[in-house]
């Protein structure tokens, strides 16, 4: 089913669980833009975003499973450009590299803050699930003022389960099951906002029906979203349309 009103199937659902990165902020470009830096500082003049992009997806994938996923992408990335430097030690320099971005260059999706607002008047319960570190979610909430200025996110979400919270990150389900244990509701009383082919499967996983919202790092999967969303919207202004009443 692709872009239906929603307003009718909502009155059996409890809550809507958000992705974070790339859904409710635009930050995709962002942490390649902060792996861009990365690889310059680890010796590299002029990065490929695409490859980091990639090699970023492909590690995350790989170790999902592992302790630290991003600490062993790091260590890729040390490898990859010839790095002197340890796993852990790259993973702090991108750390400290990432710290004043997120604070001054990410935003908002567009329109998010209005479906965000909507579901909440509509008396939805809301929570987010997201593979990033809590002290990145905190910057998004208290102290962005890119994203304060438009919405107070710690207002509408009820809990938040970041990578600290699971064994295993996406596209494994274990982040929506926490989030939907919090809740104390089952998976048929819910809906996903995501926006890629791993939230879409951990979500999928979990036993939860998943919206999509086109992002664009992911439009080489849009066949497969589509084919695996319960509904599929260009962006969040069409989202937006969908909740209003038949």
């Amino acid at each position: 089913m692709q872009q239906g009103n929603l307003a009718p199937m909502l009155q059996d659902k409890k809550a809507v669980i958000f992705d974070l990165d790339g859904t409710i902020v635009d930050s995709l470009r962002i942490w390649s833009r902060v792996d861009v830096l990365l690889a310059q500082a680890l010796g590299c003049p002029d990065p490929d975003p695409a490859l980091l992009h990639r090699l970023r997806e492909e590690a995350l994938e790989r170790f999902r499973d592992a302790p630290q996923p991003y600490t062993a992408f790091c260590g890729i990335l040390g490898e990859y450009f010839k790095s002197p430097l340890s796993a852990a030690e790259v993973h702090a320099l991108r750390y400290k590299i990432s710290r004043e971005v997120l604070k001054k260059d990410v935003e908002l999706r567009p329109g998010v803050e209005r479906v965000i607002t909507r579901l909440s008047q509509l008396g939805m319960r809301l929570a987010i699930v997201t593979t990033t570190k809590r002290a990145n979610v905190d910057i998004y909430f208290d102290v962005n003022e890119r994203i304060r200025s438009r919405i107070h996110l710690r207002d509408y979400f009820e809990t938040v389960v970041t990578v600290e919270d699971v064994a295993r990150i996406k596209p494994d389900p274990e982040g929506y099951c926490v989030a939907l244990g919090r809740l104390g509701i089952a998976p048929s009383e819910a809906l996903v906002v995501e926006d890629s082919r791993v939230g879409v499967t951990a979500a999928r996983a979990a036993g939860i029906e998943p919206l999509v919202v086109r992002e664009p790092f992911s439009e080489h999967d849009r066949p497969w979203l589509k084919a695996q969303a319960r509904d599929y919207f260009e962006d969040f202004a069409a989202l937006e349309r969908a909740l209003a009443p038949a």
